[in-house]
């Protein structure tokens, strides 16, 4: 089960408008359940949602905007 602290961190991911470059413990404990995966662009580390914690978020959001039906 996620901490509040970790589903913060996942929809700060999903929401931010450049890749997060932040490794704490919440984001090494997503790393850690492959909801976020880490790439190296540029040298520096960056952390994005992986299929599995998208959709996580979008049932957890009830989006349906992935599912193709309005």
């Amino acid at each position: 089960m996620l901490s509040h602290h970790e589903l913060a961190t996942l929809l700060l991911i999903r929401d931010a408008n450049a890749p997060v470059q932040t490794l704490d413990s919440d984001f090494l404990a997503l790393q850690r359940y492959r909801l976020v995966e880490m790439d190296e662009v540029g040298g520096d580390p960056t952390l994005r949602l992986t299929s599995r914690g998208r959709e996580l978020l979008r049932r957890l959001t009830h989006d349906e905007s992935d599912d193709g039906e309005p």
